[in-house]
């Protein structure tokens, strides 16, 4: 019994076997090549034009051990840490040793340096002490070294003992 429905052959296409072509995929690699060798031309012309701003080597030098004091000196007054009069006595003073008789905090501050005042008791070179007061800004961390009863570096000039620097490490 046929009811009208038609079963008709597969239709089948045909299917071609080529061999690839070699220069379909010699031209893709040279065309890669080439963008690579005109972004590697690219950045070397970038990569020399930032470097013809900066300064040659030739026209570097080393700093001297002087040029760096200096330059440490500049810092240290430009930031009121010390006074111009208090590093020339630290450069060119008698360093000699002051034992603490009395501390007292002002309350000044800068950056983290605390201003105290300090009774000292300054040792002379040839023998004998003298009382003096100082005002310095001592690191936070070394606010214990400037504790009564402790010794720290001094400087002075003999003929002149009214001025004295102190230095105190930071802890």
């Amino acid at each position: 019994m046929l009811t009208g429905t038609r079963i008709e052959a597969p239709k089948l296409g045909s299917v071609a076997v080529t061999r690839p072509d070699p220069w379909d995929m010699t031209d893709a690699v040279l065309l890669t090549v080439l963008c690579l060798f005109c972004a590697g031309t690219a950045l070397g012309v970038t990569r020399r034009a930032r470097s013809s701003c900066r300064n040659d080597e030739a026209d570097e030098r080393l700093v001297t051990l002087g040029e760096l004091v200096a330059a440490f000196d500049h810092m240290l007054v430009r930031k009121g840490l010390m006074t111009r009069t208090q590093l020339d006595l630290i450069r060119t003073g008698t360093r000699s040793r002051g034992v603490v008789t009395g501390m007292r905090t002002t309350g000044a501050a800068r950056e983290d340096y605390r201003e105290v005042e300090l009774d000292l008791m300054v040792s002379r070179c040839g023998g004998g002490q003298f009382p003096i007061r100082q005002r310095a800004l001592v690191p936070a961390s070394a606010l214990t070294r400037v504790s009564p009863g402790n010794v720290i570096d001094t400087y002075y000039r003999p003929g002149d003992e009214g001025a004295v620097a102190v230095c105190v490490p930071p802890a």
